[in-house]
């Protein structure tokens, strides 16, 4: 066992000549607890399939209750995602409202008498409605009802509304309006419109209590096949009100138009910042990689106050020593030392500033002196704008009505000092808006603005560490969706070259289940697990349509950053030999290794009217040819697959991932990227079936490969001769 010395980074930022403390980490560990549905977080005890929550003492109103509206089949990952989530820390009671069929003991769920899953889930709503109005109108101030793919900010949540009166008639949420051919049979005025449900809609105490009374009626009279849009009706023709017009709810409630794509790429952008609700989040694990971004947020503004009160401290101690005069010598040291950002090191040592604009890096430290803006820095200068501008209008809000809007970055210039951490200036261009006269007439002026920024390294934070074993352990990745054929020859394979022989490996199957059940695949699993009990094999099952993509992410996600992954694929023969070279030939920090893999022919055709060889490893002309142009396998380590962006998830269906993924190593100049020709591993032959529905640029890659994979123009040419095609 050995310490290791971890620097987690503080920092102050100087922007104008003022010193302004923020937070930017560079090292962040984060456990996921799961929290048992009791009373202590949810008010919602275990008592059966209806986990009905329990009444409030009389006299003490809780501040919301959040009715999650969801299906049965949602329950094993939206659901719970949402209750291991947002929902372990919101300031009320939350359950889930979904079919009377649905069944779940470890979650807060709500049964919902003569309610089903299907579609439009009109009765849900307004079900879910009456039961919270049923149950709770006397427990509780606010009401939420919300969608499984939203995410909420819980803090941000209760800001908003302890500044309201759950008094008065209160719907608030993102404004939607219906189109104006719709408008007639709605009943809904120019000026009238609805609360749309995807973002989360809040109402209060008072106006749950006006409407829900005629619920029954509503359901009965419905128009259209939108909920949202049938609770909007009846609140105005019941409550006499509609949803709020303010504008600034659209960002508030946010709806994200991507949809499927919504929150899966950059986090640090102003519509997540200023958003208490983020929709939709469609996929279980982009709402964990949500909940991780906003705590390592709190934890940034944590850490912000930190510095701010030992900065008081500090002046509190100089104060009671009562010496003012050396007091004010002494800051004003103290000050011009810190803005000082070359100071106490020699200008020969001091280390070379790299400019950069938003979309290149001009360094001296690449060999191209132009390279573009990788994940990493790009993610990092995202953070740093993001911070500076919650920071500059937290300060500037002090005056009366005055904002500063980012534009865009002109150009700035980063080191890495090694005493005092990462250094930015920054050339901005931004907005300044202010309100000025009675009428608060609005003054708007682009404004040229310097920023000067400093992440000096904090306090060592000591992590126990293991000793690295001197042969990597080797993580095999391999997604999965049917194929049972391929996958028993498969772990036949696994068997003989690692678990036979021992080899520091661990294989992490990533199950596709909506494509193919997998009941025989993981049976063959547990046969494996029997015979060999001290072998690391782990299956996950993954959600929706086959995305290589998704899985790899997903499987890496398993794993420590440190890790040796290997990028497998089912139909891979391989040996010994390459265990060794995928080891030496992936260096963490440095080298991606990139294999040319030998691809099978069609082995009937191959070998047609001949011996077919009883090994894949035969590399004869006619057997197969070397994928030059393939990426799809590969050996490096998960640090550096986080360093240049991790795969990108949006593509679905066959190939393109790994081509997107293998360019950036290339462009990144930051890695070498090792190819040669891999004699340890084989491509067995298989059929590629090509689905109609993936886009143009995949379907055309798809056709190509499945057409180069029947056989050699030689064996072909022969094969037509002999049919007399060309007689």
């Amino acid at each position: 066992m050995k310490l290791r010395a971890v620097g987690i980074r503080t920092g102050f930022l100087f922007l104008s000549g003022i010193a302004i403390g923020f937070f930017a980490p560079s090292v962040f560990r984060q456990w996921l607890i799961y929290l048992h549905a009791d009373q202590s977080n949810t008010g919602i005890p275990q008592t059966g399939h209806e986990n009905r929550p329990t009444k409030i003492t009389p006299g003490r109103k809780r501040s919301i209750f959040v009715g999650v509206m969801t299906a049965e089949k949602f329950l094993e990952n939206r659901a719970k995602a949402v209750f291991e989530t947002w929902g372990s820390s919101l300031h009320g009671s939350l359950a889930f409202f979904s079919s009377s069929s649905s069944r779940r003991t470890d979650l807060p769920v709500v049964s919902l008498d003569g309610v089903d899953d299907s579609y439009p889930p009109q009765r849900k709503s307004m079900m879910m409605l009456k039961y919270m109005h049923d149950h709770f109108i006397d427990d509780y101030e606010w009401f939420m009802r919300c969608d499984d793919d939203v995410y909420v900010r819980t803090d941000k949540l209760k800001e908003f509304i302890i500044n309201l009166d759950s008094s008065e008639d209160v719907y608030l949420g993102c404004a939607g309006v219906a189109q104006t051919e719709a408008k007639a049979y709605l009943k809904l005025e120019q000026s009238e419109n609805y609360c749309m449900g995807g973002p989360g809609v809040v109402i209060s105490s008072s106006t749950l209590r006006k409407f829900v009374p005629h619920i029954k009626r509503c359901m009965n009279a419905t128009v259209t096949h939108h909920e949202d849009v049938e609770v909007g009706r009846c609140l105005h023709y019941f409550a006499g009100i509609s949803c709020t017009w303010a504008l600034e709810m659209q960002s508030l409630f946010y709806h994200n138009h991507s949809e499927e794509h919504a929150f899966t790429n950059n986090l640090n952008t102003k519509s997540v910042r200023n958003a208490i609700t983020l929709h939709p989040v469609k996929k279980a694990p982009y709402m964990y990689r949500l909940h991780v971004h906003f705590i390592k947020l709190k934890i940034q503004d944590l850490l912000h106050e930190t510095v701010l009160e030992q900065r008081r401290l500090r002046v509190l101690d100089k104060l009671l020593a009562k010496n003012a005069s050396s007091f004010a010598v002494d800051e004003l040291a103290m000050l011009n030392d810190i803005r000082d950002f070359g100071h106490k090191m020699p200008k020969d040592q001091s280390p070379d500033w790299d400019m950069f604009t938003a979309r290149k890096i001009y360094s001296y430290s690449h060999d191209s002196p132009e390279i573009g803006m990788i994940n990493p820095t790009r993610d990092g200068l995202n953070q740093v704008l993001g911070q500076t501008m919650m920071i500059v209008n937290k300060e500037a809000r002090k005056v009366l009505h005055r904002t500063l809007e980012f534009k865009r970055l002109n150009h700035g210039y980063k080191r890495h000092h090694p005493v005092h951490g990462s250094q930015y200036m920054l050339d901005l261009l931004m907005k300044y808006h202010r309100h000025i006269g009675y009428n608060r007439r609005r003054m708007t002026v682009h404004v040229r603005h310097h920023a000067y920024l400093q992440h000096p390294f904090g306090n060592l934070v000591y992590m126990v560490e293991p000793a690295k074993s001197s042969v990597p352990v080797i993580h095999f990745l391999l997604p999965l969706a049917g194929r049972l054929g391929p996958f028993t020859r498969f772990m036949k394979t696994f068997e003989e070259i690692c678990l036979r022989a021992k080899q520091p490996v661990k294989l992490l199957i990533l199950y596709f289940k909506d494509v193919s059940p997998g009941t025989e695949q993981y049976a063959i699993v547990k046969s494996y697990l029997k015979r060999y009990p001290g072998a690391d094999i782990r299956w996950i099952n993954m959600k929706g349509a086959f995305s290589r993509s998704l899985a790899l992410s997903m499987g890496a996600s398993q794993f420590s950053k440190t890790s040796l992954l290997f990028f497998c694929d089912v139909d891979l023969d391989f040996n010994s030999v390459f265990l060794d070279r995928c080891r030496n030939n992936a260096i963490e920090g440095q080298q991606v290794y990139y294999p040319i893999v030998f691809s099978q022919y069609n082995q009937e055709l191959a070998f047609r009217n001949t011996t077919m060889p009883k090994t894949s490893f035969f590399y004869g002309r006619n057997a197969g040819f070397w994928r030059l142009y393939a990426f799809g396998i590969a050996c490096m380590y998960r640090f550096d697959l986080m360093a240049i962006g991790g795969f990108d998830t949006t593509i679905q269906g066959w190939g393109l991932e790994d081509v997107e993924l293998y360019e950036r190593f290339v462009s990144s100049n930051a890695y070498d990227v090792f190819r040669a020709i891999e004699p340890g591993l084989v491509h067995v032959y298989h059929d590629i079936t090509c689905a109609k529905d993936l886009p143009e640029k995949q379907l055309k890659m798809c056709f190509n490969s499945k057409a180069g994979t029947y056989g050699s123009q030689k064996k072909l040419y022969e094969i037509i001769l002999d049919k007399g095609y060309l007689t």
